[in-house]
């Protein structure tokens, strides 16, 4: 594994970005792949070792067009064709007849259940040369500090610093938590998406 402070001062002296992906489900890990294809190094820390793949999560996620979008983006949709399954109907449950009537989708949906998403994503990481992921300590807080850069202090008391923070990390993000100032901005989002 890449010694994470040293990726970072070399990246300092090249003037060149660090991005710190905090969560390492579907959408940092996406994330993660997409800069390593414009050329950007990140580390993607992720608070748990191995996924569970029966815990509260378990549950099958359908990417519609935009999703698979996103993975050929990436360059890996072809790869998660062969493990997902494609949906192709949508199912109407009549609920006084007992009727199950199916009704053909214009595109398909590609089905994989989340734990399996993340261990393909995970796969793919792994042959990404500008991506470190490190597992088994979430993010504490976020800090600025005088040189522009964003000190990320981890679970296991590690300090890792960044140009660059994204919050992947679920609706309880410390990412957001630690930025007060951008409070008013998040309320107005969750009031806008509640209304």
């Amino acid at each position: 594994m890449i010694n994470i402070q040293q990726q970072y001062h070399h990246q300092q002296q090249q003037d060149r970005p660090l991005v710190l992906i905090a969560g390492g489900g579907p959408a940092g890990l996406l994330q993660a792949i997409l800069l390593d294809k414009i050329g950007v190094d990140s580390i993607v820390v992720e608070r748990t070792k191995e996924p569970d793949e029966w815990n509260s999560k378990s549950y099958t996620l359908v990417l519609g067009d935009k999703g698979k979008d996103a993975l050929q983006r990436a360059g890996c949709l072809d790869a998660a064709l062969e493990v997902g399954t494609q949906r192709r109907f949508i199912y109407l449950y009549d609920g006084r007849s007992g009727d199950l009537k199916p009704i053909l989708k214009q595109s398909y949906g590609l089905g994989l259940t989340r734990h399996r998403l993340v261990e393909f994503l995970e796969n793919v990481v792994m042959h990404c040369p500008r991506v470190t992921l490190k597992k088994g300590s979430g993010v504490s807080s976020v800090a600025k500090e005088e040189n522009s850069f964003l000190a990320v202090t981890l679970e296991d008391g590690s300090v890792l610093t960044a140009s660059h923070v994204i919050g992947a990390d679920g609706k309880w993000s410390r990412i957001r938590e630690s930025f007060p100032e951008l409070r008013s901005q998040w309320l107005h989002a969750l009031r806008l998406a509640y209304t």
